[in-house]
């Protein structure tokens, strides 16, 4: 069953966020992963595996919300420059100023966004969703990976998505072990049902 999304899809997948900031919404947002899967289902999924495990491995949060990655970025900056703390010196020493080397802002929707350190060049701003913040939730990377390849292989082979197939794309795309069980309550069960609501 393929995702079915918005013409703007191809838009989401190619908007590149402004500098300074640093956010990867392969990992922390649903409206990417939607487009990144509807674009895979379309295309060929060659090196959809290299894609997937840049997610990591470890847990992460996740916004379910309706702002586009852009969206988000035009609003952190925004609310930076407001507070005069945009250039790197004053973002550098406005994150340290509450002992944790990070900081925790409100978006225009409600949601709580982490305002860190990027080390990546001209990217200092680096952002992901406020742990256990509203419209987020907290995932396994595994979890995650395993239900975009799945979602994404399904729609390819007109199959439908079953302990079968998901383990096969653990295993051929992923390098992941098995499966035991696949529920629709927790883990990538949970999150193909999720990732495949319109």
């Amino acid at each position: 069953m393929a995702v079915s999304l918005p013409a703007s899809a191809e838009t989401i997948l190619a908007t590149v966020l402004p500098k300074p900031v640093l956010f990867h919404p392969l990992k922390h947002h649903i409206g990417y992963v939607r487009a990144f899967i509807h674009e895979q289902t379309i295309h060929s999924a060659a090196g959809i595996g290299t894609a997937l495990r840049s997610i990591g491995q470890s847990q992460l949060d996740f916004y379910t919300g309706s702002m586009l990655p852009l969206q988000v970025a035009q609003e952190v900056i925004l609310h930076l420059q407001q507070h005069n703390i945009l250039a790197p010196e004053a973002f550098y020493s406005y994150l340290i100023s509450g002992g944790e080397h990070y900081q925790t802002i409100m978006l225009s929707d409600g949601t709580d966004w982490v305002l860190r350190w990027g080390v990546v060049a001209e990217r200092y701003v680096h952002l992901h969703p406020a742990r256990y913040a509203a419209q987020t939730i907290r995932v396994k990377a595994v979890s995650l990976k395993t239900a975009i390849a799945a979602i994404v292989a399904a729609a390819q082979t007109n199959y439908s998505i079953d302990l079968k197939l998901v383990n096969k794309v653990r295993t051929e795309w992923l390098q992941l072990p098995p499966l035991t069980v696949l529920t629709p309550a927790e883990g990538a069960g949970k999150l193909i049902t999720l990732l495949q609501q319109p």
